[in-house]
């Protein structure tokens, strides 16, 4: 879409944003790294052609920690960066993300007892205070902040988390606002998937509602909006951590077939938040990102939960 209006030179930053939004297939498993990688050098092509600032080089004149004084533009910008594999970072705290993730989370057995000293020793060793890294992620110190990169990348590969970052991009309004395009992924995804079908009769205008929502929290000015949906989204991942590891420590929960596993989620709580098509596909992913980490051979993977509605299960295939 967007390559079409480029070439109509009908190109503009919100439709190059959009655009950005591939990292949805990366950080959902609907692409290759290669694939991504090849798609994300053109994109940053346009970000870098498309002098995404203000046009008008005006905005508000900012002063920073250290006394220097910067003109901030007040349009918003694209900019790309390496981005970690830690969901929603910037929501909750360092030690959550990490916790919960299930890039993280699958490698270092997080739920167990030996994978949070494992997290905890981790964070120990880069020199990361506890206390610090519990605190919600935008009140950390600077000082953490700015070593994270480093220091991540000096020790991680010794825990297998060799594939940390990856190539995304940000929004940013200003210096102090900014989002990445994982987060907004994730948090529409979210507002889309958030449907209360009571009944038969109002299903359809609740879908309707829900999309609207979603498409909303896409623009700047509904950032409350998107705000929801990403709160709901972690939710939704810590229900993942915890059905997940339950599904691995107990014998029995998954079963297997020749060419195929199958699981049933029955837990009446967390059913409640993964009896979506998506929410359940990312709980197939965490089973199998787990279970390879434990050595066992890889097979397809089918899940069943209830879903909202009498007599009604939700099967999805991973």
């Amino acid at each position: 879409m967007y390559e079409l209006a480029h070439a109509l030179r009908r190109n503009t930053n919100e439709l190059l944003w959009l655009a950005c939004t591939l990292t949805d297939q990366f950080v959902h498993d609907r692409i290759t790294n290669e694939r991504y990688q090849a798609a994300v050098m053109g994109l940053e092509q346009h970000v870098n052609g498309s002098g995404n600032l203000d046009p008008s080089g005006a905005g508000a004149v900012v002063t920073l920690k250290d006394g220097t004084k910067v003109r901030a533009p007040e349009a918003s910008r694209i900019a790309y960066e390496d981005e970690p594999r830690l969901m929603l970072l910037r929501e909750w705290s360092l030690f959550d993300s990490m916790l919960c993730s299930s890039y993280v989370a699958t490698k270092l057995r997080t739920w167990t007892d030996n994978g949070l000293k494992k997290l905890k020793l981790l964070l120990a060793r880069i020199g990361f205070p506890l206390a610090d890294c519990q605190k919600s992620f935008q009140y950390m110190s600077m000082e953490v902040k700015r070593k994270m990169r480093g220091e991540f990348d000096r020790l991680l590969p010794e825990y297998g988390l060799t594939e940390f970052y990856y190539r995304s991009f940000l929004r940013v309004h200003g210096y102090s606002s900014k989002v990445s395009a994982a987060d907004v992924v994730y948090g529409v995804t979210a507002l889309l998937e958030s449907l209360n079908a009571e009944s038969n009769v109002t299903k359809e205008s609740s879908a309707a509602e829900q999309f609207w929502a979603a498409y909303s929290a896409l623009s700047l000015s509904n950032v409350d909006q998107l705000q929801k949906g990403m709160q709901s989204a972690i939710e939704i991942q810590r229900a993942i951590l915890r059905q997940g590891s339950s599904a691995i420590s107990k014998t029995g929960f998954i079963r297997s077939a020749k060419k195929f596993r199958w699981v049933k989620l029955d837990d009446p709580v967390d059913t409640i938040k993964l009896c979506h098509p998506q929410a359940l596909t990312k709980f197939c992913f965490f089973l199998m990102d787990a279970l390879k980490e434990r050595g066992a051979r890889m097979k397809p993977l089918i899940c069943s939960c209830l879903a909202k509605g009498p007599e009604k299960v939700l099967v999805v295939g991973a």
